[in-house]
């Protein structure tokens, strides 16, 4: 990689992973997909292995924006898998690399639950055993949040995260919602700590 080349744009670290497993959770326009893609980036620069699950692969040219660059060697350390309807048994598949995982190697599921409506028993339950498996490794699943019709001041913003109580007690949440007026420009809220990120081509770069 040419010396002259931005750092990555988003560190992992900017998302605590000493913490345990993480839940990103993002609103309407805060394209959870680059953020994915953005901490993967970052993984890989550091020598990481990664696994990267999706629900259905992006364009081709999004993951050439922001991973094009990297090398052969640095590839072979991710794993893609696609798992459409199938996480489950997509999961049972990996359990042995998820064992042998080191400290800082990745899992993220994207789309751990569908869009709409409310998130499966079944999918809730395997995120779940995830946890109670493999707590101790680095983990992110995301998933969009949904407006919240109830009138009470829950979530963030008028928003509420997926799975309910068993995922917001198996993962802690981070939040993702796009600045209104304000040019692809998203806060970051994990907890008491927020920053500013900017969505480009090649995923996010922060701000402050």
């Amino acid at each position: 990689m040419s010396n002259t080349q931005a750092p990555p744009l988003l560190e992992m670290t900017m998302i605590d992973m000493s913490m345990g497993p993480v839940h990103i959770s993002s609103g309407p326009g805060s394209d959870s997909r680059s953020m994915s893609l953005t901490i993967l980036l970052s993984a890989l620069e550091k020598g990481n292995n990664v696994i990267w699950m999706t629900r259905n692969l992006p364009d081709q040219r999004k993951i050439i924006d922001i991973l094009g660059h990297l090398d052969e060697l640095t590839l072979s350390r991710m794993i893609v898998i696609e798992f459409g309807e199938d996480l489950q048994s997509k999961l049972k598949e990996i359990n042995f690399l998820l064992s042998k995982f080191k400290k800082n190697d990745l899992l993220i599921i994207e789309s751990w639950c569908e869009n709409y409506g409310r998130a499966k028993a079944k999918e809730i339950s395997l995120m779940k055993k995830l946890v109670e498996n493999y707590g101790d490794k680095r983990i992110i699943i995301t998933s969009e949040s949904y407006e919240d019709a109830s009138g009470k001041d829950r979530g963030l913003l008028g928003f509420m995260s997926r799975g309910g109580k068993t995922i917001e007690e198996s993962f802690r949440t981070v939040w993702l919602t796009k600045i209104d007026n304000q040019y692809q420009k998203v806060l970051v809220k994990d907890g008491e700590k927020e920053f500013l990120v900017e969505a480009t081509r090649k995923g996010y770069k922060l701000i402050n």
